[in-house]
């Protein structure tokens, strides 16, 4: 299961993991066993706590159910109490992966990663989602890790997109590119040599159906050596990925009536 892939790449780094809610202690215990949660769940019964972190939901009055319910938001907290890092979408339908967690703040990949590996000319990158397992409406990293040949460079405009059918939104992280002087154009240009990695986000639509999801993406780039230039050229690709049940809790059934009217 996914959540059991993310804890285990954050116990790999010493992080564990806990949820907290404003739920008695009893209806947590009895989720917790009715869908095999391995991690604990704490109860804050009055939202004490959620009050304190400023993620109140005020858009639910005290006549309903879900009274007390927090955004929904992830933290990186350090043994010390430090807040490192916070993770927020603005939809409470939406997550934030455990995976994309992993991978952006300890590089972290499951065993059985998501991944295709494309060869082209003095260029090789292998593209792929640190888990094979997700979830609709969750937000996903995906990493393209970079190998060019030595005196080979690709241009910084190059470009990794995917179809938009299953994706809400994306953006990709590109690293810091050099500047390369090219005299026989007389002008510089940003490029980028040797070994680097590029990480992306993307944020699921919510729902999709249960099951196999294969995502197409396009790889868009020009390479270059000091005497030969390439024609620039898209590589397509597809990387699958395994949709689990998305389980959704009676108070969230009441926020979802609240929200849609």
């Amino acid at each position: 299961m996914e959540l059991e892939q993310s804890r285990a790449l954050f116990a790999k780094n010493g992080v564990s993991m806990a949820a907290i809610s404003y739920d008695s202690g009893e209806i947590l215990a009895a989720f917790a066993q009715k869908y095999a949660i391995g991690y604990p769940l704490l109860s804050d019964k009055g939202s004490d706590v959620i009050r304190r972190f400023g993620i109140f939901n005020a858009n639910m009055t005290p006549e309903l159910r879900s009274y007390g319910v927090p955004h929904p938001v992830e933290y990186l907290i350090s043994p010390g109490g430090v807040v490192v890092e916070k993770y927020f979408v603005e939809n409470y339908q939406h997550r934030v992966a455990g995976s994309a967690v992993a991978l952006d703040r300890f590089g972290e990949v499951a065993a059985d990663a998501s991944a295709v590996t494309l060869e082209s000319g003095a260029l090789q990158v292998q593209i792929g989602f640190p888990s094979r397992r997700a979830f609709a409406g969750q937000e996903l990293s995906f990493f393209a890790r970079f190998t060019l040949q030595p005196g080979w460079h690709v241009y910084a405009a190059s470009s990794i997109e995917f179809e938009t059918e299953a994706v809400e939104r994306q953006e990709v992280a590109w690293p810091e590119p050099e500047t390369m002087e090219v005299p026989a154009l007389n002008e510089s240009q940003k490029v980028y040599t040797g070994a680097f990695e590029v990480h992306g986000k993307l944020l699921l639509r919510f729902p999709l159906p249960e099951g196999e999801l294969v995502l197409r993406g396009r790889l868009s780039l020009q390479q270059c050596s000091e005497s030969i230039c390439e024609p620039p050229q898209t590589i397509a690709f597809e990387l699958p990925l395994v949709l689990e049940p998305f389980v959704i809790s009676d108070r969230d059934r009441e926020m979802k009536k609240k929200v849609t009217g």
